[in-house]
């Protein structure tokens, strides 16, 4: 449900935009997938090379989506996560989480959300973010330049290990992008 209202509040707001703001690009017929660029958590800055692989968990990953939208996004090493005013148990084990941040660096609009990152363990299960508070939903609009950080939980089985993390967005047209950065 939430890969679905994510993507149409974008979509609404986007729509909205354009009949406010002059010169907001039209999406194109055939957007293009983005390309994932690694960078120094130190400096925060993005390097030009293009990889293929994992990012550190903590680094800086540079992703470009369609409309123009770049981002810089960081997912910092899953842990054992007990929240304390949850509204459901886990249902498979135990709970993990990730801090993950994100700043918009060219673009008019964009938005992140939760759903748009996975947990993959070390036997390759796959597992998306569970809603275990009201206070745990990372769902954010993006404006250049102001960097916004949160935390994904995700219900996980009790002996699950080896973490990646995958960040695999949709553009304006709900269009599957792919996987754009991973950490491990």
């Amino acid at each position: 449900m939430k890969r679905l209202i994510a993507p149409l509040a974008t979509a609404a707001l986007l729509i909205g935009l354009a009949g406010c703001v002059p010169g907001m690009p039209t999406p194109p017929s055939n957007p293009e997938s983005g390309s994932s660029e690694t960078g120094s958590s130190e400096t925060g800055q993005a390097s030009e090379e293009t990889t293929s692989g994992p990012v550190a968990f903590g680094e800086f990953a540079q992703v470009s989506k369609d409309l123009g939208a770049k981002l810089k996004v960081s997912v910092g090493a899953p842990a054992d996560f007990t929240p304390t005013d949850s509204l459901f148990e886990p249902e498979r084990g135990k709970y993990v989480a990730v801090d993950a941040q994100a700043e918009l660096l060219a673009g008019t609009v964009d938005n992140i959300s939760d759903d748009e990152f996975t947990l993959v363990d070390s036997q390759g299960n796959r597992y998306e973010a569970a809603t275990v508070s009201l206070d745990n939903m990372f769902l954010h609009l993006l404006t250049e330049g102001e960097p916004v950080s949160g935390k994904i939980v995700y219900d996980v089985p009790a002996d699950a290990t080896g973490f990646t993390v995958e960040y695999a967005p949709t553009d304006s047209q709900e269009k599957e992008l792919g996987v754009l950065a991973s950490w491990k």
